[in-house]
């Protein structure tokens, strides 16, 4: 005995698919499901690229960090009160803009 289920209401049921004349239509099968595709905009390809340059980067400039060394044990290191304060404002206005 075959059971066919054709209530479109009932989970699971078989329909005929059906041209706009009301005829069963051929269903084609796919040689496999579509390739997914993901293209970078030229932009993005630039900040990976920038990405990937800062990640090499140091944090610390050990040249400065040496020529401040040498100037403390000389005594000749002198803090500019007004550059360090001028760095602090450009930062923060820097922030503001981002």
């Amino acid at each position: 005995m075959k059971v066919e289920r054709l209530d479109p209401h009932l989970p699971g049921s078989i329909q005929p698919v059906r041209n706009g004349a009301g005829r069963t239509a051929e269903i084609k099968e796919q040689e496999g499901p579509p390739a997914d595709r993901l293209e970078i905009s030229p932009l993005a390809r630039e900040l990976q690229l920038y990405r990937a340059r800062l990640a090499g980067l140091s944090d610390v400039r050990q040249e400065k960090v040496e020529e401040i060394r040498q100037q403390l044990a000389e005594g000749s290191y002198r803090i500019d009160a007004r550059k360090i304060a001028a760095a602090m404002l450009e930062e923060r206005r820097l922030d503001r803009r981002v």
